[in-house]
């Protein structure tokens, strides 16, 4: 029986323990906080392939994307997936149209609705500057309860004999030889294991740092704020010129932008009566009607792990045999994909075609 400890139980790490344990190995799944409580719980948490290029990664997302309805099938509920789709529309459309006839031409589901008809079949709240504005529909994306999708997926993962320490930081991972042999927790724990995997998402540098294995990160970081929004003003994602909303859970909305990220700097905590977070509270009352006073009831920065070529690494590391990496942005998409191609490749060696283009070996990793 093979012995894996996963360490970061995000969505990313939670779905690869789970499938790991469910395929027979004996599991461990480690983190140094609460599951879900890292990038998982401070993330948009938008599931699709929209925006993602080159083809190779566009591939990957919307196999990501497919996964979660594969898993709400084979569970028989998932009542953190809420697949309602998303609508968009900016100023100038000139390149969403564009992408729209790209993502078309991948055979993704993408549609255009008047702003009129959006008003009267979809979400009568939102405020558009004409009738006639042009407004792309992607019926098959999605939000997630992200930790909601973890906590389940560990549940899960608990009846296949998954054993979890959490509150408990890796300090070590030994080798004999070059080969992985355990990892060392601050409490003094050790667990033999003949495989690693690392899911820590913006901590993945410094578990890799454990095997004198560098992995360059270049992470994003991004503000969401919570508002309490009586009844339900809005029903699925939009993503409108100037703030970003989705529902977060009955009489909640999430909000964010990109505008109001890149004004962030090297911020890592915010107040709730901090400037930006009136701004992009103000930009949703002007989004959406009947919000009334719309109190801020959260506000957090999340830190996206994002390698610092931009692209995914998914995979074993041959410098270290038994070590694998699962290091991206857009976790909450790719996490069921990752938990079953990772799996795939731990227990049978085998390399999936979707993964192929994001091996973490492109690195200088001695």
């Amino acid at each position: 029986m093979q012995r894996v400890a996963v360490i970061g139980a995000g969505v990313v790490g939670s779905s690869i323990a789970f499938r790991l344990a469910q395929a027979g190995a004996e599991v461990w799944l480690l983190d140094r906080a609460q599951p879900g409580g890292g990038t998982t719980g401070s993330s948009f948490a938008w599931a699709n392939a929209n925006q993602k290029t080159p083809r190779d990664y566009y591939e990957l997302n919307y196999a990501g994307l497919r996964e979660h309805y594969r898993l709400r099938e084979e569970l028989g509920e998932a009542p953190w997936f809420h697949p309602e789709g998303n609508l968009m529309w900016d100023e100038d459309p000139t390149e969403l149209k564009q992408r729209v006839a790209r993502l078309r031409d991948w055979d993704y589901a993408a549609e255009w609705r008047g702003a009129a008809e959006v008003s009267q079949e979809l979400e009568p709240r939102l405020r558009f500057a004409a009738p006639e504005t042009p407004v792309a529909f992607f019926p098959e994306e999605a939000w997630i309860e992200a930790p909601r999708l973890a906590a389940a997926l560990i549940e899960r993962g608990r009846a296949h004999g998954l054993t979890a320490r959490f509150g408990d930081e890796v300090r070590a991972i030994e080798r004999q030889g070059e080969q992985v042999a355990a990892v060392r927790l601050a409490s003094g724990e050790r667990i033999p294991v003949d495989a690693v995997v690392n899911a820590a998402g913006p901590g993945a540098d410094r578990v890799a740092a454990l095997l004198d294995l560098p992995l360059p990160l270049g992470p994003t970081r991004g503000l969401l704020v919570r508002l309490a929004a009586a009844g339900a003003p809005l029903g699925r994602i939009a993503h409108t010129p100037g703030v970003n909303l989705r529902p977060d859970g009955p009489g909640h909305l999430l909000i964010h932008h990109e505008s109001i990220d890149h004004q962030l700097g090297e911020r890592t905590g915010i107040a709730l009566d901090d400037p930006l977070v009136a701004e992009l509270r103000r930009r949703a009352l002007a989004a959406l009607d009947g919000l009334g006073e719309a109190p801020v009831v959260a506000a957090r920065i999340g830190t996206r792990p994002l390698p610092v070529d931009g692209r995914s690494c998914l995979g074993a590391v041959s410098a270290a045999p038994g070590y694998y990496e699962a290091v991206t942005h857009s976790g909450v998409t790719l996490g069921p994909l990752l938990g079953r191609l990772l799996t795939g490749e731990i227990l049978s060696g085998e390399v999936d075609p979707l993964a192929a283009p994001f091996r973490p070996d492109r690195f200088a990793r001695q």
